[in-house]
């Protein structure tokens, strides 16, 4: 199962279809919020699963989204949030004490724009920006491996 995660995207819907477009085919596109209302004209491949949940911008835009989602990926208990309400600029205990509240292997966050990737389970992950053409995907098959990767413009590939 192919995962591609992205959040503060604040905006940039150009650098989301890109990333979208740069890693098709693939299961699951996970928006971790602060501009979850850019993949509004985006289209996905076909088959795929959008789970976004709301950030801190987009409650101040009065969008109606949950602050946390579950998924299961290939046997693995799969959360998204946005790490505001976990307090994820300061430290990332809060993230800590829900993965092991809900059970959760794999928590995908954002908030700060910082790429992050915990090396011990529960595994905390956060794609950074993609405002910045950050973004991260997630393989499950009966492992899990993580890759940060960019978008850029201009980018020689």
């Amino acid at each position: 199962m192919k995962l591609v995660v992205v959040s503060d995207s604040h905006g940039n819907s150009v650098a989301l279809a890109n990333i979208i477009e740069r890693e098709k085919p693939f299961d699951c596109l996970v928006h971790c919020g602060d501009g979850a209302r850019d993949l509004a004209y985006l289209v996905l491949p076909s088959g795929a699963v959008l789970v976004r949940v709301m950030g801190n911008i987009d409650r101040a835009y009065g969008m109606d989204l949950p602050v946390r989602e579950f998924f299961q990926a290939e046997g693995f208990h799969v959360m998204a949030t946005h790490g505001d309400y976990q307090r994820a600029h300061t430290d990332l205990l809060g993230l800590m004490d829900e993965a092991r509240t809900y059970r959760a292997d794999i928590v995908l966050f954002g908030h700060t724009h910082l790429r992050y990737l915990g090396k011990n389970r529960p595994w905390l992950f956060n794609p950074g920006a993609a405002q910045q053409g950050l973004y991260g995907v997630v393989l499950v098959t009966d492992r899990v491996e993580f890759f940060h990767k960019r978008w850029q413009p201009d980018a020689v590939e």
